[in-house]
Parts: structure tokens; C-alpha cells; sequence
């Protein structure tokens, strides 16, 4: 342990609720493994700890750092969701010294009571500036809060430590607002102590260098004719609708106009005149995909960009199409051969990729063992890019990998494909592979902003995406290596370039912030203390209050949802009534009508294990091949599971509404 280390572990050595506050790649597992060990050494009681992290690969990442300082001494178990449907989580725990697992797993495990925070007698949480909002470490330690307020005597609670390179300034716009949001992270925690170094910082930077960073602004291309005839298409749709009321936004490819297009179609749906109902519900289908290829297009190749297209049409074709599709298909088999010809026309390359084509080859130029990371936005992009660099002869030869998150769908042909997704153990495998320089370069989304480990890795590229400043000095601190680069680049046009210019005055606010605690709370210990305890209060009774108006809601919810039935939101066939679904686990709304079954078609799907339930089908509506859900199993049995966003609402006096989200769902569902 290096001086530095030492530091940041001194508090929670002595029994202290502590946030420890440190650079990535500063060597924060190795002091949470510090911690551990002196924790459990303690022979006058039996010691457990429980390592919480966020994201599925880690849990092996995190596993093997314990495993290596800790075993065969102490018994350590590995868990997350995909693992932990396969045993009895209650009697399994207690069994282990050291449980590494998905903070979900261990939520469930207490809100179904299987298990008692006192089984355990210290949580670590891994990049714990998430335990905020509805995230599972807050519903965690929203227990723990309440266990200590009530004072049960017989209870002894765990001690808390969290772990995180920043925990950010929130909405903050000055020091003091920034001061509050670190105080409530404390509070959130219900931690005594911050430690974060201040007396050995020349050590701290002598093993952590910060990568160097670089912003990139790059114009978009001169001309754009694939855009321009998609922009053509769109306003040929637009035209057919005649909807006075509601005109569209001039920008195509901007926010607002994919809102206004989900406005549209909610409006559509709830209309009685069918074909009315019908045409804008397949007009508005459209202008989304449209909306989403000028987003590929933007992003990626214009080649790309019409193979998404050209795979929702062949989907249309393949189920439910009418003539209201077919009228709507014209305009793009109309324009697709010059399409083709704009695609394949090297004039109109997208300059973005230009540039990121230009500074991989340079960094791999430079120093040919490079490991590379490059961030974007969406899982569709990483398709996308994904395929663009196998199919470039230069950029081919380093074998580029994909990383995702272990519930990634894709939206293609115009139903969700499941099957991009990754498994853990492909996780695992993929980071290993870029380990070794199997891949030497990764394109990822946000699974690998935190806490992934690849100590060669020596560049990341952020393609365009720019989140908050957390993200910032996350994404930065994944380049661990000796002379690591951090590259944005970034187009003039969308705000990214201005973004980061904010993120960047963010983040020295917070470190004015942070200094201003760290005294405080030596100086005047007591005060940070009082501070923390009234934003635990003001929290308490927030909770309480959103409690208390949820239960209202509840019992309201009962008296309005009853006679209401489901139609499906693209032919208006009945569905259900609202009194023939029940809730699993909180989230999962089933349909447990007997006949229900004669009213869908389900398809296939090759299973996929999630927590304690599997899918393994998807449900359509049998008359339109409308998507309405997927048939999940659950304690051996088959249940279809619907999203309400397929389909409308319709009141016992024939009023109809649509829902987006279950939660807005204005009825009352029972458990199972």
C-alpha cells in the first residue's frame, strides 16, 4: 500500500461510514481489498462482506482482484443476475466471507426478505456516486437509513464504505450548491468521512497521470443528398396527415421533431374513424425510422443508414402489411436506387469517420501495441461502427470488438431483435480478448465508462458522445497506461463541443467543492455532521410524502380502471380487460385470461435468462402482427408479457387514452 492509499483508507480502518474519493486507476480495489482484509481479521465476530457493484462485468473484474490477495484464506463467491437464479440467494450468502454481486441482486433479495442487512457486516459499493434517485444502492441504503432511525437493538448494521473517482455537482451552479449535492451523496451513504488525498498528492501523481485530453470539432459533410431525399420522403408523409394543429418542426434530425411525431401518434391512436387511426399510426411509424436513419446517416455511413431502412421495409413486408403500408413503402423503393447511388458515392463519406479513421491509424502508428476504446451513443452504433471497420481494410487488421450491456436490444425490421445482446461470460471473454490484444480496439457504449480495468489501454475515442462531468472523468480515467489520450470528436453542428467546455468547468467546481468539504469536516466535524443528518430528514420526508401520495394514487387508480379494455394501438382489436393482468416482481404485467391465448401469435426466441425469469418468445397481435410484448417464464410457468405502450385505453364510456410507461397506467394492477 502506497502512502497515498494509506490515506484514503484511514477512516473506514477505523470503523467509520466512509466515501473514498479518488482518480481512476489510483488503485481504489486494491485499498476496498485493504479494508477487507483487516475487516475480516478480526476473529471477535463473524465478518461478511458484501462488494456491490453496477454493471455485470465487473463482478469477474472485481472477483479476481479479491481472489488474488484474499483467497484460499477467505471463501469468496461471484454473483450476479444471470448466476444468481440458479441458487437459493438466502441460504447461499452467508456461507462467504467476500460476496462480490450486481447491487439488483442483492435489492431483490431483501425486498423479497430472503435475506437481513445484519447477515452482513460490511458493503462496499463500487462507483457509488449512483446510489442517488431510484437506483438499487439508494434502495439499499434507504433500508439501511430506516433500520439505524428506528434503533432496533437486536439489529447490528453493516459498515459502509463507497468507492468513486467523482461523485459530481449535480444541477449545481455555484460552489455552494455543489457543497449541498457532495453533502447529500454523504447523507445517500450515511457516511461520516470522505477521504480523498490532500497530504500525499506529489505521490498520487506520480502513479496516476491524468491521459491528456483533446476535442476535436469536425464539420459535417458539404453536401448530403441521401439526407436531403430522406428530408423529401418525410415531408411527402407529413403532407398525406393534413393535420393542421400539429405542423412538424422545419429540423428533421433535431429532438424535437421525433417528440412531435410521438405526439402524433398518441393523438392518432385514440381516434375512432379507424382508417384515420390506421394511416397515422403507419405514417408516424415511418417518420420515426426516417428519423432514425438521418441519425445513422449523421453518425455513420450513409450505407448504413439505408440498410436500416431497407431492413424495416423487408420486415413490414414479411408481417402485417396493408395497403396503408404499401401507399408508404412507395416513396422509399421509389427513391432507393439513387439512394444506392448516393451510398456508394465516396464524395458523400461522412467526415466524423474521416477523422476517426485518421487519429486510430496515427495512435496505432505511433505505438503499434495500443489498446483502443472507443465510446458512442447507441447500441445501434456500435453495430454500425462495428461493421464499417471490418469492412475497411486498414482498420480490419486490428480486429475490432463490440461491448455492450447484458439486456441490449436492437430495433430493427420493425420489431426488437434480442440477439445483439451479451451474455456475461461473453463480457468476460471480449475484455480478456482485448487483454491480451486478441481485439485492439473496442467500441463500447456506456457499459465500459466505469470501472472497467485494461491496464495497456492507452487511448479512448469518444465519438460524439458527451455526457455529464462524472462521465467525463470516467470515459477519461479507462486510458491506464503510461502517456494516455483522451479524444473527442465531435460535430460543430450538435452542441458536444459546447457541452464538454461546461463539463470541463464542472468538474474544477467540484474540486473546489471537495476541498471545501475535506475541511470542513476536520475543522469543524460536528457542523458536517448536523448538515448530513437534516439532508437524511428532508430526504426521509420526500420519500414519505411520494409514499403517501403513490397510495392515494393506488386507490384511485382501482376505481378508474375498472370496465377499461386494451385495443391494439394498429388495428384497434380487442385485446384484454385491465382486470385480466397481474403484476410479477413489481414490473412484470401478465394477462392471465384463459382465452388470451387465441388473440396473439407467439414467435420463438432463443431464451435469455434475466434474474430469477427467462424470456424465450415474443407476442404479436394475431390479426396485425402488431409487437405487444414477450412471453416470459417464471417458476416454470409461461406468461405473455405486455407493454402498454402497444396498445390504447379504451373507458366503459368509450373515451380512449394511450400510456407510454406502466407507471402512468391509470389502473391498478394486482400481484400474481
Amino acid at each position: 500500500m502506497r502512502g497515498y492509499q494509506m490515506e484514503l483508507a484511514e477512516q473506514a480502518l477505523q470503523g467509520r461510514n466512509t466515501i473514498i474519493c479518488a482518480p481512476t486507476g489510483s488503485g481504489k480495489t486494491r485499498v476496498a481489498i485493504k479494508i477487507t482484509r483487516d475487516h475480516l481479521e478480526d476473529v471477535d465476530a463473524r465478518r461478511r462482506v458484501v462488494f456491490l457493484v453496477n454493471k455485470v462485468p465487473l463482478v469477474e473484474q472485481q472477483y479476481k482482484a479479491f481472489s488474488e490477495y484474499l483467497s484460499p484464506k477467505y471463501d469468496i463467491l461471484p454473483l450476479s443476475g444471470e448466476t444468481a437464479a440458479d441458487i437459493p440467494v438466502g441460504e447461499t450468502l452467508p456461507d462467504y466471507d467476500v460476496i462480490i454481486l450486481t447491487a439488483q441482486v442483492l435489492e431483490n433479495a431483501l425486498r423479497d426478505e430472503l435475506i437481513s442487512l445484519d447477515t452482513f457486516s460490511m458493503l462496499i459499493f463500487d462507483e457509488c456516486h449512483h446510489c442517488q434517485k431510484n437506483d438499487p444502492y439508494n434502495a439499499i441504503m434507504t433500508r439501511y437509513i430506516k433500520q439505524k432511525v428506528e434503533m432496533k437493538s437486536s439489529i447490528s448494521l453493516p459498515q459502509i464504505i463507497g468507492l468513486t473517482a467523482s461523485l459530481g455537482v449535480g444541477k449545481a451552479k455555484g460552489q455552494k450548491e455543489a457543497v449541498e449535492h457532495i453533502l447529500g451523496a454523504c447523507a445517500n451513504l450515511d457516511a461520516a468521512w470522505i477521504s480523498q488525498v490532500v497530504e500525499h498528492k506529489d505521490e498520487l501523481r506520480k502513479y496516476n497521470q491524468k491521459p491528456d485530453e483533446e476535442v476535436k470539432p469536425v464539420s459535417g459533410r458539404s453536401e448530403d443528398p441521401f439526407a436531403d431525399m430522406i428530408n423529401m420522403i418525410m415531408e411527402d408523409i407529413e403532407g398525406t396527415l393534413a393535420i393542421e394543429e400539429l405542423k412538424p418542426p422545419r429540423q428533421r434530425e433535431k429532438q424535437a421533431y421525433e417528440q412531435w411525431v410521438v405526439t402524433l401518434a398518441r393523438k392518432g391512436a385514440i381516434l375512432k374513424n379507424k382508417r384515420v387511426s390506421r394511416a397515422i399510426h403507419a405514417a408516424t411509424t415511418h417518420l420515426r425510422k426516417y428519423f432514425d436513419a438521418l441519425a445513422i446517416n449523421a453518425d455513420a455511413r450513409t450505407k448504413d443508414a439505408l440498410q436500416y431502412l431497407d431492413k424495416f421495409v423487408t420486415g413490414l413486408q414479411e408481417a402485417g402489411f396493408d395497403e396503408t403500408d404499401e401507399d408508404l413503402v412507395k416513396h422509399f423503393t421509389e427513391a432507393k436506387e439513387r439512394l444506392q447511388e448516393y451510398a456508394a458515392d465516396e464524395k458523400y463519406s461522412n467526415p466524423k469517420l474521416d477523422q476517426l479513421k485518421y487519429m486510430i491509424l496515427q495512435a496505432y502508428e505511433e505505438k503499434p501495441d495500443s489498446r483502443c476504446l472507443l465510446f458512442c451513443k447507441t447500441r445501434a452504433l456500435t453495430i454500425a461502427l462495428l461493421t464499417w471497420m471490418q469492412e475497411d481494410p486498414d482498420l480490419r487488421k486490428l480486429n475490432p470488438g463490440r461491448l455492450v450491456g447484458a439486456g441490449a436490444s436492437e430495433s430493427t425490421g420493425g420489431e426488437q431483435l434480442v440477439n445483439h445482446c451479451m451474455t456475461q461470460n461473453q463480457q468476460v471473454e471480449l475484455l480478456e480478448m482485448f487483454t491480451t490484444g486478441g481485439n485492439k480496439i473496442v467500441i463500447s457504449t456506456s457499459v465500459a465508462e466505469e470501472g472497467i480495468d485494461i491496464a495497456k489501454c492507452n487511448f479512448v475515442f469518444r465519438y460524439d458522445y458527451v455526457g455529464n462531468e462524472i462521465g467525463k472523468v470516467q470515459t477519461r480515467g479507462r486510458g491506464r497506461a503510461e502517456g494516455s489520450k483522451s479524444v473527442l470528436i465531435a460535430g460543430r453542428e450538435g452542441g458536444n463541443v459546447l457541452k464538454e467546455k461546461l463539463n470541463t468547468i464542472r468538474e474544477k467546481l467540484m474540486e473546489k467543492a471537495m476541498l471545501q468539504v475535506w475541511h470542513m469536516q476536520r475543522e469543524k466535524h460536528a457542523d458536517f455532521m448536523k448538515e448530513v443528518q437534516r439532508l437524511q430528514e428532508e430526504s426521509k420526508k420526500e420519500r414519505d410524502l411520494a409514499q403517501a401520495l403513490k397510495e392515494l394514487h393506488r386507490k384511485t387508480k382501482k376505481i378508474h380502471g375498472m370496465g377499461m379494455k386494451l385495443l391494439c394501438v394498429k388495428c384497434k382489436e380487442f385485446a384484454c380487460n385491465v382486470s385480466d393482468f397481474r403484476k410479477i416482481k413489481e414490473n412484470h404485467h401478465v394477462v392471465v385470461d384463459k382465452v388470451f391465448p387465441q388473440r396473439i401469435i407467439i414467435r420463438p426466441h432463443p431464451p435469455k435468462k434475466i434474474d430469477d425469469w427467462e424470456m424465450n418468445g415474443k407476442v404479436y397481435c394475431r390479426n396485425c402482427r402488431q409487437d405487444w410484448g414477450i412471453q416470459m417464464v417464471y417458476r416454470q410457468a409461461s406468461f405473455p408479457t405486455l407493454k402498454i405502450e402497444s396498445f390504447v385505453l379504451e373507458k366503459p364510456d368509450g373515451s380512449r387514452l394511450t400510456c407510454r410507461k406502466w407507471k402512468n397506467a391509470p389502473f391498478d394492477v394486482e400481484d400474481i
